[in-house]
C-alpha cells in the first residue's frame, strides 16, 4: 500500500469524521443505522418471515436498492408469493451458516445464494431484470449479519481505492467476484490503521454510541474510509470519476427522484383507472321537488345535459347540476336525492383532483428529464471546446 497516498486520504477522513458519524441519511451514518436495524430485527425463525425481513432490511434497502438494481425489493416481491417464503428463508439460513467457515466457502455461499434467488425470481417474474441478485449483494447481507467477519463491498469504491493505493487488482461483481483479493486489500488497511490510535479510539466510541459497542475488528472503519474516499471525492482527478462527489451525489439523488415520480404517476394512474371503472352517474331528478332560496319550490323537468330545468309555478329556470346544489341555492325536499347529488359531486371532485395531481407529477418529470438532457448537452459542448 502506498503510505503517502494513504496519509492523504486519512487526513481528509479524520477531518470529516464527526460529520460522517452523525449523518443518518447518507454516508457512514446510514450504514451504522442499517447494521443496527438488522441486528435488532433479524430472526431467521420468525413466524411472519416476510414482515420480519422488511423491518430488518429498512436501512439495507436505502444502501442497496437503486432505480436500476433492487435486490431487497426483489426479495420482498418474491415473498409476496406464499410458496416462495420458505425457500428464501432456507437460502438465508444456508448463507448465514458459519460452521467450519473460511473465506472461500463464504464466497461460494454468496454465489449460490445469488444464483438461487435470481433463478427463482426469473421463473416467477421473467421480465423484471432489475431485481437480479449478485454475489456482491449476498456479501452485503453477510456483512449485516457478521460485520466483524466481513468487509462491505461496493465495486466502484473498491476499484477506486485499489487504483489509488496501487493494487493491481480487479475484484469483479458477479461470478467473477474475487472476494479473497478484496478482503486482503482491506486487511492491509486494517493493519495500517494501527498507526492511527486516535482515529481508532474515535471509531470505537462511535460504535459504542451507535451499535452497542460491538467489536468489529476495525472492519467497519476500513470500509467507512473506502466509502468516504469515493463518495466525498478524496481522490485526485484520474483516480475516481471525473465528476466531483457533490455532482455524483446530485446525479444519484436526481435519478432516485425521477424513479419516485414515475412510481407516483403509476400509482395515481392506477387510482384514477379504478375510480373511472366504477363511475357515479348523474342522477335523474325528473319529477323531484326542489326549493330555491329566491324562487321557492319547483318541480324538476327532463334535464338538458349538465343542466336541470325547474318549473316554478309556470316559470322555467335552468341551473347547473353541480354549481347550484353545491352553492346551497338549491335543496331537494328528499334527503336521498341530496345524497345522490353529493355522491356525484364527490366523484367528480375526486377525478378532477387525481387528474390535477397527475398533470403536476408529469410536468415535474418532464422538467427533470429536460434539465438532465440540457446538462448532458452542456457537458458535451464543454468537452468539445477543451
Amino acid at each position: 500500500m502506498n503510505s503517502e497516498n494513504l496519509n492523504t486520504i486519512l487526513a481528509q477522513y479524520i477531518h470529516d469524521f464527526a460529520e460522517l458519524s452523525l449523518s443518518q441519511t447518507s454516508g457512514e451514518g446510514s450504514l451504522w443505522q442499517a447494521i443496527d436495524t438488522f441486528g435488532a430485527e433479524w430472526d431467521i425463525e420468525a413466524s411472519d418471515f416476510p414482515a420480519m425481513f422488511a423491518r430488518a432490511m429498512q436501512g439495507a434497502a436505502d444502501q442497496l436498492d437503486t432505480p436500476a438494481v433492487q435486490p431487497v425489493a426483489g426479495l420482498k416481491l418474491l415473498m409476496m408469493r406464499d410458496s416462495e417464503v420458505e425457500l428464501v428463508r432456507e437460502c438465508f439460513r444456508w448463507l448465514y451458516n458459519d460452521e467450519d467457515d473460511d473465506l472461500k466457502k463464504r464466497r461460494g455461499r454468496a454465489e449460490m445464494f445469488a444464483d438461487q434467488i435470481t433463478g427463482r425470481f426469473r421463473r416467477c417474474f421473467p421480465r423484471m431484470n432489475k431485481y437480479t441478485m449478485t454475489p456482491a449483494h449476498a456479501v452485503y447481507f453477510l456483512n449485516l449479519w457478521m460485520p466483524e467477519e466481513n468487509f462491505f463491498y461496493i465495486p466502484a469504491e473498491a476499484k477506486a481505492w485499489a487504483d489509488f493505493m496501487e493494487y493491481p487488482a480487479e475484484f469483479g461483481n458477479g461470478a467473477s467476484l474475487d472476494l479473497a483479493a478484496y478482503y486482503a486489500m482491506c486487511e492491509d488497511l486494517v493493519t495500517a490503521l494501527a498507526d492511527y490510535p486516535d482515529l481508532i479510539a474515535q471509531h470505537k466510541e462511535r460504535l459504542r454510541t451507535h451499535l452497542g459497542g460491538i467489536n468489529d475488528r476495525l472492519h467497519l472503519l476500513a470500509y467507512g474510509i473506502l466509502h468516504a474516499a469515493y463518495q466525498r471525492g478524496y481522490y485526485p482527478k484520474g483516480f475516481s470519476r471525473n465528476a466531483t462527489a457533490k455532482e455524483r451525489a446530485k446525479a444519484v439523488k436526481e435519478k432516485q427522484t425521477r424513479a419516485e415520480l414515475c412510481l407516483q404517476i403509476a400509482e395515481k394512474e392506477q387510482e384514477l383507472q379504478e375510480l373511472q371503472a366504477a363511475p357515479v352517474a348523474l342522477p335523474d331528478l325528473t319529477g323531484c321537488r326542489i326549493v330555491h332560496k329566491m324562487f321557492g319550490a319547483g318541480t324538476v323537468l327532463p334535464s338538458e345535459g349538465q343542466f336541470m330545468v325547474i318549473d316554478f309555478n309556470g316559470t322555467q329556470k335552468k341551473f347547473s347540476y353541480t354549481a347550484s346544489l353545491s352553492s346551497g341555492y338549491l335543496t331537494a325536499e328528499d334527503d336521498s336525492v341530496m345524497q345522490q347529488m353529493q355522491d356525484y359531486q364527490n366523484y367528480g371532485k375526486a377525478c378532477d383532483a387525481l387528474q390535477k395531481e397527475l398533470k403536476i407529477l408529469k410536468d415535474e418529470l418532464v422538467k427533470r428529464y429536460c434539465q438532465g438532457f440540457a446538462t448532458k448537452l452542456d457537458n458535451k459542448f464543454q468537452c468539445v471546446n477543451r
